[in-house]
């Protein structure tokens, strides 16, 4: 070895690991000023236990109202026995939001009348109110937006905010404080069949069919000398698919509801406006008239059109169709990423195709006025083209960059949403450029280039709106919850907790309305189910069916540890076109959880995490689910239980939101 090709080694080995070094940071860095941000900002609701003090409010149970802005005040209480008077008895306090402090029926403590303050601990001497024997603890809470909580703790005398506690709305009924991590289920929910339950109800059905792919995996098996032998080729599954789709339209096109669907007035109000005066909307001139306007320019024309010729009811029906064939859209999208990023494995191809056009979020999201199937649809095939550039399968880099930018701006017209996935676009696709140049100019130049193509062509497709938001609203964004808008209003439960980030499990046997009891649960449930039934608070208006849609959050396990593990793979050491694209879906998938927490944390409200956020994810989940079958079914029995499993549940999501 060369001296000079020491030097170039040891040179690229240091810049790794420069490189290394500085995205630890990055993470660290990040991070934790985010957290810094959220544990200071006043509009963050999150509720931290100090010690053995706990949050706690006033017991009553959760509900799915949307409340208006209405000053609330609780009453919280806390008998004290003292034997001797202690010296100082400092009592340390944070209410949501002002707070009044009384001692045996004297003030205390007034409130400071800046709910805006209401992180700021505050500080009460009690000792010069205390008597010997009884005492009575008195701290009045108001909140206008949410219910009103208290954290409060004493170390001499002993008293801590907790379960011993009593609390009042009106100061004559008296019930035992809730702390408030304690949630109780939403009524609704129980409503429909148990996971577990509604799974053995559908054995009769799925034992056949579960044992006939294990045989014929089997058979398929031995008959290939060993080799995966899928029962279907990928293009027939695709077409197969795509006729289930279209089966599922027609079957349910007047079975379902006029009225269906999340924000279903808001969002026909808006295609109405267009309709009227074709021109966009401000964002404080309507329910959802926030969101940018492609979807509902698309749909404006598609209603003048056929305003003349069909009735009210039939025409909103129409509507409908752009939705569905924008879900329909993943299943041909999904194949097509998966035969860049599997080539030669059929198996695989078939795989990610049943993952990718059968995922739950987008079979129940499409059947309802919206625009977020548009945006999953663009900003997926915004990721098809771009997983081609990976590939190498792009003839010319100019106009591989047009296309992208193109696609990736129209995403950007139909839902802010897709500006997350920009960072992983110009990561990976300026490294799959620098490495084809021969020469550091060379690459410089192509890199620029392309970027340059990219970016100006999705500026030129959709920077007009988002200027235009900044010179009218004085931002680029405005959101549903943002307070220009004047539209103010809370849900339950209101608030954050610690807890809500780490519990799971109510999902997996209780999906609907499961977003209660935190994060993970409103992210499992509305990826795999209709979590939210479609924002219906009854079952008898739901048109799915309950059996299937709540047997498949079990039977969904499958296809999430299928993910799991190809996340795993997509870490590994290793270069090819197939793992750049795993690691650029494993990008994809971090930003928009990380956008997902963000919401969740700043948004308390039942509804604020939706999987569907992330419907144009689908072709990374596909291609994750591809690689992690690839490692759980390397062995033939576990192979034919997986295909088994996995016809099971897709049968079972299908066969949900397929209206009887």
């Amino acid at each position: 070895m060369t001296d000079k090709t020491q030097t170039m080694r040891t040179g690229a080995a240091c810049r790794r690991w420069g490189i290394g070094l500085i995205a630890a940071v990055l993470m660290l860095v990040i991070p934790g000023a985010g957290v810094l941000h959220l544990w200071k900002d006043p509009d963050v609701i999150l509720l931290v236990p100090e010690g053995q003090a706990r949050w706690i409010r006033y017991r009553e149970p959760s509900t799915l109202n949307a409340y208006l802005p209405e000053r609330v005040t609780t009453v919280f209480r806390r008998q004290i026995r003292i034997e001797q008077l202690p010296e100082k008895a400092p009592l340390t306090l944070r209410a949501l939001k002002t707070a009044e402090v009384y001692l045996n029926g004297q003030l205390r403590a007034p409130s400071h009348h800046d709910p805006r303050r209401w992180k700021e601990p505050r500080r009460v001497d009690l000792a010069s109110g205390l008597v010997v024997g009884d005492n009575e603890l008195r701290i009045v809470v108001t909140h206008e937006n949410g219910h009103p909580a208290l954290l409060a703790h004493c170390s001499e005398p002993w008293i801590v905010s907790d379960h011993r506690w009593q609390a009042s709305h009106d100061g004559r009924r008296w019930l035992p404080a809730l702390p408030v991590d304690d949630i109780s289920p939403l009524s609704v929910s129980r409503e429909f069949p148990r996971s577990d339950r509604a799974l053995v109800s559908l054995l009769p059905l799925f034992v056949p069919l579960f044992a006939l792919v294990c045989l014929w995996s089997l058979r398929g098996d031995a008959s290939a000398g060993g080799m995966r032998w899928p029962p279907l080729s990928p293009g027939a599954v695709r077409w197969l698919l795509l006729g289930a789709w279209l089966a599922m339209a027609v079957n349910n096109f007047w079975k379902i509801p006029v009225p269906f669907g999340m924000d279903f007035p808001g969002h026909t109000q808006y295609i109405s406006y267009v309709a009227t005066y074709w021109r966009v909307p401000l964002a404080t001139e309507g329910w959802q008239m926030f969101q940018p306007p492609l979807f509902y320019y698309l749909e404006a024309v598609l209603f003048r059109s056929f305003l003349p010729l069909f009735e009210p009811d039939t025409l909103v029906r129409l509507l409908k169709l752009l939705p569905l064939a924008c879900g329909a859209a993943h299943v041909e999208i999904s194949y097509r990423v998966c035969r860049l990023a599997r080539p030669g494995r059929a198996d695989l191809q078939v795989i990610g195709t049943l993952v990718g056009g059968l995922l739950p979020m987008n079979l129940y999201l499409s059947q309802s006025i919206g625009n977020e199937p548009l945006a999953g649809c663009l900003t997926a095939l915004t990721i098809l083209y771009a997983c081609r550039t990976l590939s190498g399968d792009d003839r010319s880099n100019r106009e591989g960059a047009l296309i992208i930018g193109f696609t990736l701006g129209l995403a950007m017209l139909a839902k802010p949403t897709a500006l997350l996935i920009v960072a992983p676009l110009v990561l990976f696709l300026s490294a799959a450029l620098w490495q084809r140049g021969r020469s550091r100019g060379q690459r410089i130049r192509a890199v620029l280039r392309y970027l340059i193509v990219l970016l100006g062509a999705a500026f030129v497709v959709s920077g007009w709106y988002y200027l235009r938001n900044y010179i009218e609203m004085g931002r680029f964004f405005v959101g549903g919850w943002d307070a220009s808008r004047d539209i103010t209003w809370w849900m339950n439960p209101g608030y954050r907790t610690p807890g809500q980030f780490y519990h799971f499990g109510e999902a997996l046997l209780y999906p609907v309305y499961s977003s209660i009891f935190g994060f993970w649960d409103a992210l499992y449930s509305t990826l795999w189910s209709d979590g939210f039934p479609s924002s219906l608070i009854s079952r008898k208006d739901l048109p799915w069916n309950p059996a299937f849609m709540t047997g498949g959050a079990l039977l969904s396990l499958i296809p999430t540890a299928a993910i799991s593990a190809g996340v795993v793979v997509a870490l590994k050491k290793g270069e090819g076109p197939g793992l750049q694209m795993l690691r650029f879906s494993v990008l994809c998938g971090i930003l928009y959880l990380s956008a997902l927490v963000y919401l969740f944390t700043t948004v308390p409200i039942l509804t604020s995490v939706k999987a569907s956020y992330a419907s144009g994810l689908t072709p990374c989940i596909a291609l994750l689910a591809t690689a992690g079958f690839d490692v759980l079914a390397r062995r033939r029995p576990v192979r034919a239980v997986l295909y088994g499993l996995l016809a099971c549940w897709s049968l079972c999501v299908y066969a949900a939101y397929v209206v009887v």
